[in-house]
């Protein structure tokens, strides 16, 4: 026996039924071995073995570059292998336990066993188990608050988007604080758990009625809405779980036909032991042992419910339910509330805070306010803040859950910022948080979530002049120390954000104070980054195709000038012109437009082929332009705010040329299967790391919203209609329910399915999805800083009518209503008496676009006939200030492109092709 255990860190089993978290500990059992029994699904499962920092020496996999399949009973001898795409993959062929054991002779080749079986016996307790009646008021009755038609009201709009299925679906809910939901339906094991940074709190949960417990898994189906998951059960009976909003809460529901005693059993993640339990008030509440509490991390669970209720914890041996349907581990509290008298409707809640007195002020207030009521509210008050309903009803259910998706990542953690992704780019990026912020914020008319957000990372500007990141906000923020600058595009798309939040809300005071902010930023460019060409310089993997082969050599080589990042530097002296002017610098406000000026004359000159009428996605720092064909280049048309970066026909171009090879109906891809370096799978290949593919053909959700804006500034409406149409059927049944992933495979899989790879949830993917619907479909976008709104709506063929409003400046809403019959078209708008100018625009059947500049009334009507080219406002015609081509010459066959899938690709037939020719390259090692 050997009482010193050979690694001293305590190692943790993490995967994707944990979350990849650090809940499952191995135990050290002697005679060099480590232990875990886990109770899995039957499903494949991808894991690896690490201590609690994912350390190089103390993470193992089988391989360092690939996926390696376990088998049951046999051992496999692991090594040390941090890194993406080489997980362990265990196929769990039934539900129930599996002993995973970790014999280590020597650390660096382990060896790992896996079988089935275990045990799961109840924990000695040490205390006494609590047993007690609890005399609570009952929660008040509350009526939700119906906004006036045409908008719907909450059942009818809940009802209208809920995602219904009979078999099993993943899910994810945000509490916009620190902490998710990911969960699963249909399931007690790895079901779901309610996560924070240090851990989890809350897993799954039993619905008993008459002490009888109700089995997700023979549920008839469960249905998703955006404020909760809701199993259906035979004879009427369903349960329900809600994450709350802003609070770190949780409601646990249980309603039936008939009245019955109704109760729930919470998995909750406190082991017996470790634990104690109390009664406090008209709530019962669990403390973690002071020895495992960690700071600003909640150590106790208040629980209360909206009537009098009995609380007791029970044991697999007195209530076998518990194990042989739930399967709850013995080690762990089980709690059971359970209504005092028969009723049709229990709601419980679980309030998790630092402190003991946050926690039941929580949980009181829950119960005394109703609040699962209030937050049934407050989702509706969300979804509805702004609004568009079509005659498309699917395209209205994606658009309602792109919405709620996005909310899903904004969270308070280290200030408001937006989570990048789920489940492991839970931190602030600022690349990221910029790109999703117009549409998770403004097209929302959450202003105030937009400053924060821009104040947040602006209060972390780099300050230090001799830094080479002077003037830039972080790359990255995981914590309140590691916060890291490695970027060139999250400050200037943070400085387009200033601009677009200033346009949308016209807050004049905070342009003034964030002048200085956006000052820095050039001043940085100008002394580190700035060349003869007026032009932004920048490392390779400092763009968002960021990939790096092991963190140190781009996979993608877009160094030293990449066009999207001089469509953001435009941009950025663009907007510091814009508030130079507005503070009364006129002659920074000059001297910034004569820089932009510079930009773009120098973007003519070096990026755009005259000849082959393509656009450069790069030049590189010996002026040699790469016309490698990736979706870039559709920025420099959709990042300016007034389109002015490119001429006209040359925008046209690009459009052409990159969607004909990058547009597939179901995404956009990174870059074009004509190009040797084509990657068309994403993950788990034999032939090539997972990050060679990641910006190398793989598609990104968020590629379709800029494409999407590029087509619409074209006419193709209705191209680009499909694609969104696609992409909704994407967030309606791909996945994880009701949001969109990081990235899919180029190509389909055998069986033709899509492949989603990367983050299950991503929140530039829903933004994008969100934004087209606002700013590029309904076309509404304002600009209080100039007191005009534009309106240039792009409504598709199939949307015979629709109905939308959308916030703007403090307190004002656009509201449309739309009829079309045949070429006849009727827009009656509704606004307050504002001295607004509005700018209306709308493409004719011969493939032109007229533009008129019209005062905006309180109420008017617009009647447009696209075959007469004609427009009434207010039964009288008025003529177009201006008229523009389309460009249907360029653009008139542009249509998806055809997946070559029978190709020989040459990253499929020579192992690590890429990898080799990267290394040949002799690229700058870029270290952070």
């Amino acid at each position: 026996m050997s009482p010193i255990p050979p690694i001293s860190e305590t190692l943790y089993i993490r995967g994707t039924f944990n979350g990849w978290g650090d809940d499952s500990p191995m135990q050290y059992v002697g005679e060099h071995c480590y232990q875990a029994t886990l109770c899995l699904p039957a499903d494949r499962h991808q894991f690896k073995i690490s201590d609690r920092d994912g350390t190089e020496a103390l993470t193992f996999s089988a391989d360092l570059r690939k996926a390696t399949e376990c088998q049951l009973e046999t051992a496999m001898v692991l090594m040390p292998a941090k890194g993406i795409g080489n997980d362990l993959i265990l196929d769990a062929p039934q539900t129930g336990l599996y002993t995973l054991t970790l014999v280590v002779q020597n650390w660096r080749e382990p060896v790992l066993r896996i079988e089935q079986g275990g045990e799961n016996i109840d924990a000695e307790p040490n205390r006494p188990l609590l047993s007690a009646e609890i005399k609570a008021n009952r929660s008040p009755e509350v009526a939700l608050v119906v906004k006036a038609s045409p908008v719907l009201a909450p059942q009818a709009l809940f009802d209208a988007i809920a995602i219904l299925e009979p078999q099993s679906f993943p899910f994810v809910f945000g509490d916009n604080v620190d902490g998710c939901y990911e969960g699963q339906t249909h399931r007690f094991v790895a079901a779901g758990k309610y996560r924070h940074k240090q851990g989890w709190y809350l897993g799954t949960f039993g619905a008993l009625v008459d002490g009888k417990l109700q089995d997700k898994t023979e549920a008839i189906e469960a249905a998703l809405y955006p404020f909760g998951i809701t199993h259906h059960y035979a004879g009427g009976i369903a349960d329900t779980l809600s994450i709350f909003s802003g609070s770190r809460t949780a409601a646990l529901r249980v309603e039936s036909q008939n009245e019955a005693v109704l109760g729930v059993a919470p998995l909750l993640n406190l082991a017996i032991n470790q634990s104690t339990v109390s009664r406090c008030d008209d709530c019962v509440v669990y403390a973690l042992e002071p020895s495992l509490r960690q700071s600003d991390s909640p150590a106790f669970v208040a629980i209360s419910a909206d009537q009098p209720f009995s609380f007791r914890e029970e044991t697999l041996k007195r209530c076998p339910q518990l194990d042989s349907v739930m399967h709850l581990s013995g080690m762990h509290v089980k709690p059971v509330i359970e209504a005092l008298e028969p009723t049709t409707a229990l709601t419980v809640y679980l309030s998790f805070a630092v402190t003991e007195q946050e926690a039941v002020s929580m949980a009181k207030a829950a119960s005394a306010n109703n609040g699962y009521a209030q937050h049934l509210q407050s989702t509706y008050d969300m979804l509805t803040k702004s609004y568009l309903w079509t005659s498309d009803e699917t395209y209205n259910r994606a658009l309602m859950w792109s919405k709620a998706a996005g909310k899903v990542f904004v969270s308070r953690e280290f200030g408001t910022g937006i989570w990048a992704g789920l489940p492991w780019f839970k931190d602030c990026w600022g690349r990221d948080s910029f790109i999703a912020l117009p549409g998770i914020t403004l097209a929302n008319g959450d202003f105030g979530d937009a400053k924060d957000i821009i104040t947040n990372f602006a209060s972390m500007q780099q300050k230090e002049k001799g830094d080479v990141n002077y003037g830039r906000i972080p790359n990255r923020v995981s914590s309140a120390t590691n916060i890291i600058y490695n970027t060139t595009d999250g400050t200037p798309w943070m400085v387009r954000e200033i601009g677009e939040y200033l346009r949308y809300s016209g807050d004049r005071d905070f342009a003034a104070a964030v002048y200085p902010v956006v000052k820095a930023y050039i001043e940085g460019v100008e002394t580190h980054y700035l060349d003869e060409y007026g032009l932004m310089t920048h490392r390779h993997p400092d763009t968002w195709m960021d990939a790096k082969l092991q963190g140190q050599i781009p996979w993608s080589a877009r160094g030293n000038r990449a066009n999207d990042i001089q469509a953001l530097w435009f941009t950025s002296l663009k907007v510091a012109a814009e508030l130079a002017q507005l503070v009364g610098e006129e002659t920074e406000a000059r001297r910034f437009t004569t820089m932009a000026d510079k930009v773009q004359a120098s973007m003519n000159q070096l990026f755009w082929n005259e000849k082959t009428q393509c656009m450069a996605d790069r030049v590189d720092e010996n002026g040699v332009p790469d016309y490698r064909v990736r979706p870039n280049q559709l920025m420099l048309m959709t990042v300016p705010f007034n389109r002015e970066l490119v001429a006209p026909e040359t925008g046209a171009h690009v459009v052409k040329n990159a969607l004909s090879e990058l547009m597939f109906p179901w995404g956009v891809c990174s870059l074009t299967q004509n190009d040797p370096w084509f990657h068309p799978y994403h993950n788990n290949r034999d032939e090539y790391h997972k990050d060679a593919a990641y910006h190398n053909g793989t598609i990104w959700g968020w590629n379709a919203g800029f494409s999407v804006s590029a087509m619409l500034q074209y006419g193709k409406t209705e191209l680009a209609y499909q694609l969104t149409k696609n992409l909704a059927d994407q967030i309606l049944t791909l996945g994880h329910r009701g949001t969109m992933s990081e990235n899919l495979d180029a190509f389909l899989d055998a069986a033709g399915e899509l492949v989603t790879t990367g983050t299950y949830a991503q929140a530039w993917s829903v933004s994008e999805f969100h934004r087209n619907g606002y700013q590029d479909y309904l076309g509404v976008r304002p600009d209080m800083l100039q007191g005009r709104i534009e309106f240039y709506p792009h409504f598709p063929a199939c949307w015979e009518q629709a109905t939308a409003h959308v916030p703007f400046g403090l307190g004002d809403v656009l509201a449309v209503d739309f009829r079309k019959s045949g070429a006849v078209c009727q827009y009656l708008l509704t606004a307050k008496e504002s001295g607004l100018t509005l700018a209306f625009g709308f493409d004719t059947d011969d493939g032109h676009r007229q533009y008129y500049t019209l005062p905006l009334k309180r109420l008017q009507t617009l009647t447009v006939n696209t075959a007469e080219n004609t427009l009434h406002i207010d039964g009288k015609l008025v003529e177009p200030n201006r008229v523009e081509s389309n460009f249907v010459d360029i653009l008139g066959d542009l249509t998806f492109a055809v997946p070559e899938t029978d190709r020989a690709y040459p990253v499929l037939e020579n192992y690590g092709m890429l990898e080799r020719e990267i290394r040949a390259a002799n690229y700058l090692v870029n270290e952070d």
